[in-house]
C-alpha cells in the first residue's frame, strides 16, 4: 500500500504552518505497517526535528485513554455502578437539582454540567485573596475545584441533551481518587500503564515538578504552546489551564503520551470490545 498521497499532504501541512510536525501510524491486524514522523518536534527556542517516539500532551484524550478506562475497571470490579447517583460519593453535590445525575451521565456527557468553566481563574484569584503561596498547581487547589464543581448550576436537566463536558470529567477524575483512594495518576499508572508496558504515557505532577523529584526530558517531548500567561515555552507541563491549576492531574485533560502507546491501548481495548482478551 502506498502512502505517497498521504506523505504529500502532511508535508504541505507542515510547509504551511498548519502544525509544525506529526507522528503517524497506521496498524493492520496486530501490526503496524506504517509508522514515520513529519517535521518538527519544536520551533522555539530552537527547532528539533520529530521522531516516532517522540511523546505528547494529548489534551482531552485523557478522558478516553485515562479516565475512561479507569472508570471501567472499578465498574468491572463492583466498586461503582453506572447508575449510581453521583451523590453516593459526593454527598454536597446535589444542590440546584443535580441529585439524579449519574455516573452513566457524565461518561456520555448528557449530565446537563457546563462544558467549561475558568475554574483557573477563580483559583488564581482565592491565591491572590487569600495570599496563599504554591496555591495555583497544588493539592489544595486541585480540592477547591473539586468544591466549586458540587456546587455548579445545570444548563440542561440530567439526560436531555449531550454537551461535550470538561466539568464532568474533572468530577469523574474526583470519582476515581475517591474510590480507589489513590491519586488520578498513581491509579492509572498502576493499574493501566504500568501493566500493558506503556513506558512512555503518564501524567506529569506539578508539585513532583516543584519539588525536583521529576524532570521530564524535554528531547523527548513535543512543546504545546509559547504561553503568555505562563511567560514560558510549555514543555512537559500541561496545557489545558484548568488542568495546570488543579496540579497537572485531572480527569478532563493532562496526559502525556506517544503513538506507539496510544495504538497498544487502543489495541487493547478494541480486544475487549470484540471479548478476546481483558483490559488488564
Amino acid at each position: 500500500m502506498s502512502f505517497r498521497d498521504v506523505e504529500v499532504a502532511v508535508d504541505e501541512a507542515v510547509a504551511r504552518g498548519v502544525f509544525p510536525g506529526a507522528v503517524l501510524l497506521v496498524r493492520e491486524g496486530t501490526h503496524f505497517f506504517y509508522l514515520r514522523a513529519f517535521g518538527h518536534r519544536s520551533l522555539l527556542p530552537a527547532t528539533a526535528p520529530m521522531r516516532e517516539d517522540t511523546i505528547f500532551d494529548v489534551s482531552s484524550l485523557t478522558k478516553a485513554f485515562a479516565t475512561s478506562v479507569a472508570m471501567m475497571l472499578l465498574l468491572k470490579e463492583g466498586k461503582v455502578r453506572l447508575d449510581d447517583h453521583v451523590t453516593r460519593f459526593f454527598h454536597n453535590f446535589g444542590v440546584h437539582g443535580k441529585t439524579h445525575i449519574t455516573f452513566r451521565h457524565l461518561l456520555s456527557h448528557c449530565s446537563g454540567l457546563p462544558s467549561w468553566r475558568a475554574y483557573f481563574k477563580e483559583v488564581q484569584a482565592e491565591e491572590r485573596r487569600e495570599g496563599r503561596i504554591n496555591f495555583l498547581g497544588g493539592p489544595a487547589a486541585k480540592a477547591f475545584v473539586y468544591q466549586l464543581i458540587q456546587r455548579e448550576r445545570l444548563e440542561a436537566e440530567p439526560g436531555a441533551q449531550t454537551v461535550y463536558s470538561d466539568v464532568g470529567f474533572m468530577l469523574l477524575g474526583a470519582t476515581i481518587e475517591q474510590i480507589s483512594g489513590q491519586s488520578l495518576d498513581r491509579f492509572c499508572h498502576e493499574r493501566i500503564f504500568k501493566p500493558l508496558g506503556l513506558r512512555s504515557t503518564g501524567f506529569v505532577d506539578l508539585s513532583m515538578l516543584r519539588a525536583k523529584r521529576l524532570e521530564p526530558v524535554s528531547e523527548m517531548i513535543a512543546p504545546t504552546e509559547n504561553c503568555p500567561w505562563r511567560k514560558k515555552i510549555l514543555c512537559g507541563e500541561v496545557h489545558d489551564d484548568n488542568a495546570y491549576a488543579m496540579g497537572g492531574v485531572a480527569g478532563h485533560a493532562g496526559l502525556f503520551s506517544s503513538a506507539k502507546d496510544l495504538d497498544a491501548l487502543l489495541c487493547r481495548l478494541k480486544d475487549c470490545y470484540r471479548n478476546v482478551g481483558q483490559m488488564i
